[in-house]
């Protein structure tokens, strides 16, 4: 449920055009220890058996670290090559990790290539220059260090969760501006998802680290965002919809911010009393959309994306009933898929409203119910699966924005 593993690799992280940095060779040392005390053990991961100062690397990075790591490669100990499909297994079952608790540091083409095939969060080092545009850009040591203590090592990345037979729907944590334990970052978050304020990082990290290292991405085809209130309402006004692309890229698994589209202006809650908030104000305002835009491209599809026996993962912002959640969910399935549900945070006191009624739904056109469907309630209090996430979250925005390494 948390980082075990960091995998480094030498070129574009320790070494730039085969040449050392000590200084750069320090720090990552020092962040290699500094993880050892906290249980995440560091290995060096690349096909070539590199040398420095005429002794194997391993030897001479382990020195500096005052921690003993380790090369793994084909020309180290024969380990499979790293263009192979999960050929970072063996590494990672000799540490006792699994695969999402592991992270690659690389930032040079064979990286991606390796992250891809073994299923790996990508974080890049861009700390020699940027020398690719995919994975997570870290400018320095200490940004890698911030990750990595401030995120990677959450032990509960799922606050709540509900799974029930078709029904998948998880938060990373409660939502409340009153709950004093909940305000600092119900505020915060609630600052950058309505205006963009707060910290726009922060919640950029706690998405990727909670979908990531929870494993909510296993088996995951498609991402998408759930919709504004309007029709022309933009889902990367604060640059999420990016962050999302950028995560799916890591894993081959495509994003389409419009799968689900917005054809007609929805009601916003705010506006309604909550006796009065409805299914009807979602299921009649939604369809999927035909020919989404993968990865913010600027042309949509050509061809019509089939949803048939895909997983789509769904990302919302906050979750208070789920009626959009559950719009959400009839749809795709409707159109032959399975959807899995992700929202930063859960309104604290408010059950989850499945729609219980079979509803004959057109996926792809605009549809008109007349009639509000049946529900059936998850409560808020019986589904909390980590009562210790909310001081966690708290310790770990306070230590993002005090950040000092």
């Amino acid at each position: 449920m948390a980082l075990k593993l960091l995998l480094l690799s030498v070129s574009g992280t320790i070494a730039h055009d085969g040449k050392y940095n000590r200084d750069i060779a320090k720090d990552l040392g020092r962040l290699v220890r500094e993880l050892a005390q906290r249980g995440v053990k560091t290995a060096l991961w690349s096909n070539r058996g590199w040398k420095a100062d005429g002794r194997p690397i391993a030897d001479w990075f382990s020195e500096i670290s005052d921690t003993r790591v380790e090369l793994h490669g084909v020309s180290a100990d024969g380990s499979p090559a790293r263009r192979g499909k999960d050929s970072a297994v063996p590494i990672m079952q000799r540490y006792g990790a699994l695969r999402h608790e592991t992270a690659l540091v690389g930032g040079v083409q064979e990286d991606m290539i390796a992250g891809v095939l073994n299923g790996l969060l990508m974080l890049r080092p861009d700390w020699y220059g940027q020398h690719m545009d995919y994975g997570f850009s870290l400018p320095t040591i200490s940004d890698l260090a911030r990750f990595c203590f401030v995120f990677g090592l959450r032990q509960h990345p799922i606050f709540w969760s509900v799974q029930d037979r078709t029904l998948d729907v998880s938060a990373a944590g409660p939502f409340s501006t009153y709950r004093e334990a909940y305000r600092m970052f119900g505020e915060d978050a609630r600052a950058f998802a309505k205006g963009g304020l707060g910290n726009p990082e922060f919640w950029a990290n706690f998405a990727v680290s909670s979908l990531y290292f929870s494993g909510m991405l296993d088996g995951v085809k498609y991402i998408c965002s759930y919709p504004g209130h309007g029709t022309d309402s933009d889902v990367n006004k604060y640059g999420m919809a990016d962050v999302l692309a950028r995560l799916g890229k890591c894993f081959n698994i495509s994003y389409y911010h419009d799968l689900i589209e917005r054809h007609e202006d929805a009601m916003k809650n705010q506006h309604i009393r909550a006796s009065d908030r409805t299914f009807r104000n979602q299921l009649n305002t939604i369809r999927i959309c035909r020919h989404p835009h993968k990865n913010i491209n600027q042309a949509p599809n050509k061809g019509v994306l089939s949803l048939k026996g895909a997983k789509v993962l769904v990302v919302d912002d906050f979750c208070t009933s789920g009626r959009s959640g559950e719009a959400a969910r009839v749809f795709i399935e409707a159109a032959g898929g399975q959807a899995r549900l992700f929202s930063w945070l859960k309104t604290i006191n408010t059950p989850y409203s499945k729609i219980s009624d079979e509803l004959k739904i057109k996926p792809f056109t605009a549809n008109n119910f007349a009639t509000e469907p049946a529900k059936a309630e998850y409560s808020y209090e019986g589904h909390i699966v980590a009562p210790n996430a909310p001081p966690e979250i708290t310790q770990c925005f306070e230590k993002f924005r005090k950040w000092q390494w």
